[in-house]
């Protein structure tokens, strides 16, 4: 805004260029705009900015997510089966011609369930440019720069100097990953997933308070989502049972 009024000839598009929000711009600018926008005309707190639109943007996504859950109990559903077929083919080597048949009778199986193996990634996957959008408004906003949040965060650009939201962002990450349901059987994978919130945690260290802000405040909506989808998963699975001892006596 500054070098607009001082060079009011240039481009806008010369003066957009100063700033990268990388490959997913078109998300980011409005991002940054709406963001801007909460903090010139609603509360003049970049800090609490980030909050209000973290939650406004976990919940858009929020039918992604439910669909995603959706495949997931499927998944959750057959996983006995999907291991007994696993076991049955684990003695042969990756390149045995005979794992193909393994792939063929996982295939059969998704199909007779109507499971879509891919069905809890791609939802997952279409949030990603949001994320990364938003990681970008926060990492190349020179307004971050000396902006504080409250208490002990008085540089949203700068890391946690005493690494307090970087803990309770990993400790609100190990609760979300306990409360979703696991869609793999592999034991390998089920250990790296719960390994995921502590790995998280040493690389968010030293990474901006306003990053690690907006993780914290997603992981905080996520765990309240997560909270009624498994309510409602709760519901489904009762109604099913009593639908299934009515079959029974009649």
């Amino acid at each position: 805004d500054l070098l607009a009024r001082i060079q009011p000839a240039a481009s806008p598009r010369a003066l957009d260029e100063l700033v990268d929000f990388g490959w997913f711009a078109i998300i980011a600018k409005p991002l940054f705009l709406a963001m801007r926008w909460l903090h010139d005309h609603w509360i003049p707190n970049y800090g609490w900015a980030i909050v209000i639109l973290t939650v406004i943007i976990n919940m858009g996504l929020f039918p992604l997510k439910w669909k995603s859950m959706l495949s997931a109990w499927k998944l959750q559903k057959i996983a006995p089966q999907m291991r007994a077929i696993q076991e049955k083919y684990k003695k042969y080597r990756f390149n045995d011609p005979r794992k193909q048949e393994m792939q063929k009778e996982l295939m059969a199986l998704y199909k007779q369930h109507g499971v879509n193996p891919l069905g809890g990634c791609f939802p997952l996957l279409l949030q990603l440019p949001f994320f990364y959008a938003f990681y970008k408004v926060l990492v190349v906003s020179i307004e971050m720069r000396h902006a504080p949040w409250f208490g002990w965060i008085q540089d949203l650009a700068a890391r946690d100097p005493y690494y307090i939201l970087p803990v309770m962002m990993t400790a609100t990450m190990y609760i979300s990953t306990r409360m979703t349901p696991m869609t793999t059987t592999d034991p390998a994978q089920q250990k790296l997933m719960r390994l995921m919130p502590v790995m998280f945690g040493v690389i968010f260290l030293t990474v901006s308070s306003g990053l690690v802000l907006y993780w914290f405040v997603s992981n905080l909506v996520g765990i309240g989502q997560q909270w009624w989808i498994n309510r409602q998963q709760q519901a489904r699975t009762a109604a099913e049972k009593t639908v299934a001892k009515r079959k029974k006596k009649s």
